[in-house]
Formats: C-alpha cells, sequence, structure tokens
C-alpha cells in the first residue's frame, strides 16, 4: 500500500507546501532548552507567520484581558507547546483551504478537530505527558483524506457514497478502491513536510496501532479517539465506524498498560467517561481557525 501511495502523492504537481519557516519553528519549539528569543526571533522573520501567531493568541480559545501584539509575550503568555500546536495546526487548515474536495470540508475540519480535543483529553486521563502534541496530532491524523477527497474527488465521492450506512470504514474501502489508504497517503505528506517521527507514526498506523513503534502509547490515544469521535459525533459521510476491531482493542491494552492513572475496567467504561467530559472550546474552533 506504501507504493501505491507514494505513486498517488508523486503524480500531483500542485501539492500544498508547509512553508519551511513552520517546520523549524515546530523543531525548535520541541528542545526543551529553546529559548524564547531564538523563536520569537524566527517568527518574526515571517511577516504572515507571525500575524498568524499574535490573530490566534488573541482570539477567544486562549480569552484574557488585555491585547497582545509582541511574538514574545504570545510565547511566555501561551507557553511553547501552545505555540508550536497552533503554528502547525493554522498553517495546515490554512495550506488545503483553497482546494475543491468530494466531502464538506468543514465537516472533515470539525471531526479533527475533535478527535484532538478528545486526544488531549484522554492523554490527561491516561498520563501521557504530551497533552499539546496528543491534541495537535489528533487534528493532523486524518489529512491523508484531504488529499484524496481533493486530488481523486469524483473516485472518493462515488467510493463515500457507495458505503454510506453500510458496514464498511472508509479505511477498508479505501484499500479496495484505491489499493491504499489515507494512513499511507498521509504519512507520504507527513514525511514529504518534515514531520516528526512520532507524528508520522500516529498519521501511518492511527487504524493498525498495534504496527505503531516510534510513539505505540499516542498512537493508542489517537485511535481510541478517532473511534470515539466516530460513534459519537456527526461526521457527515466523511468516515464512519463500525464495532471496535483490532486495532482499537490493541489501543485499549495499551493504554490500560501504560497508563499512570486508575482506569475504567472495559473500553466501554473509558467511552462513557469521554461521553461525559464535553469541552465547550471545541464549538469555537471555527472562530480560531475561521474553517
Amino acid at each position: 500500500m506504501m507504493i501505491a501511495a507514494r505513486k498517488m502523492v508523486k503524480q500531483v504537481d500542485d501539492l500544498p507546501a508547509i512553508p519551511a519557516i513552520v517546520s523549524k519553528v515546530v523543531t525548535l519549539l520541541d528542545d526543551p532548552s529553546t529559548e524564547p528569543d531564538t523563536v520569537a526571533d524566527l517568527i518574526l522573520s515571517d511577516q504572515v507567520l507571525a500575524a498568524r501567531v499574535i490573530r490566534v493568541v488573541n482570539s477567544p480559545l486562549y480569552g484574557h484581558g488585555a491585547e497582545i501584539n509582541s511574538v514574545k509575550r504570545a510565547l511566555l503568555y501561551i507557553g511553547f507547546n501552545k505555540v508550536r500546536e497552533l503554528i502547525l495546526t493554522d498553517s495546515f487548515v490554512d495550506s488545503f483551504k483553497s482546494k475543491p474536495a468530494s466531502f464538506d470540508i468543514n465537516m472533515f475540519w470539525k471531526h479533527s478537530f475533535d478527535v484532538g480535543f478528545i486526544s488531549q483529553r484522554l492523554a490527561g486521563m491516561v498520563g501521557y505527558q504530551d497533552r499539546e502534541k496528543a491534541y495537535m496530532v489528533g487534528i493532523i491524523h486524518d489529512i491523508g483524506k484531504v488529499f484524496l477527497g481533493s486530488y481523486y474527488r469524483e473516485e472518493y465521492a462515488e467510493m463515500l457514497a457507495q458505503i454510506n450506512g453500510q458496514p464498511y470504514t472508509t479505511y477498508e474501502a479505501e484499500s479496495e478502491v484505491f489499493s491504499t489508504t489515507h494512513s499511507e497517503i498521509g504519512l507520504c505528506l507527513a514525511q514529504r513536510w518534515n514531520f516528526p517521527p512520532s507524528y508520522c507514526d500516529c498519521i501511518s498506523y492511527h487504524h493498525t496501532s498495534e504496527l505503531a513503534t516510534v510513539d505505540p502509547f499516542l498512537t493508542a490515544i489517537i485511535s481510541l479517539a478517532d473511534f470515539f469521535s466516530l460513534t459519537h459525533s456527526t461526521t457527515g459521510g466523511i468516515a464512519q465506524a463500525t464495532e471496535p476491531g483490532r486495532s482499537e482493542e490493541n489501543a485499549w491494552n495499551m493504554v490500560r498498560q501504560l497508563s499512570s492513572k486508575p482506569l475504567q475496567k472495559t473500553m466501554e467504561g473509558l467511552m462513557e467517561q469521554l461521553a461525559v467530559d464535553n469541552d465547550p472550546k471545541a464549538g469555537r474552533i471555527d472562530q480560531v481557525f475561521q474553517i
């Protein structure tokens, strides 16, 4: 399936590019020894990126009193992890905004951000240390679907229509129709954009969590968050879930073994607990990233 994915991505001439400076900033922010001045200087070297940081830090998501108009103050106010999160997600949303797709792209982003919030919440429940990273990877886990829906619009639309209401996942249908899936396509994109290895691992294996090697714990969190979102939220036909499969069962066993906090005894119990914790910030995503 990776051979087919690489061939499909290679055939596209106008693939959106994540600005190189975004990758540099994310790499810097992943280093705990990085100084705020170093990051601020790099962000300020790109006026568009600096404006994004200022806009988002003053959005309702980070509601505060006085307006923040300095990149360095933004870094100090919301922290490196939050800045890393907003730079990558905002740049990614913006890069695909102009491409027409075979499905409701706003519904796609709503599902993606929903998985991000659930991943962040679940990370806290199981004691995963980087909750912001879980949120960010949750948002970009399905990037391969944007590619398929944008560059193979007719074929993907027909596939979605055929499985609508059927006990079929998009992952299974993609494998039959394209001989690859959004997971492999997503990995190709993530590698092309120089995403960190743990991000690539989660994107590649969120439907086959038993194969994850770089950060199996995080991949398990994303897998369960995705399944929860598919079974508890409206997705507008861009995705649908069936019963928990091998990936979800493995993910549940993984988080149960690695969790530093007490968990429910069953996966069903965990899903019920997640359903109770409703994050009010999720409804304000449109105002933050302008989707």
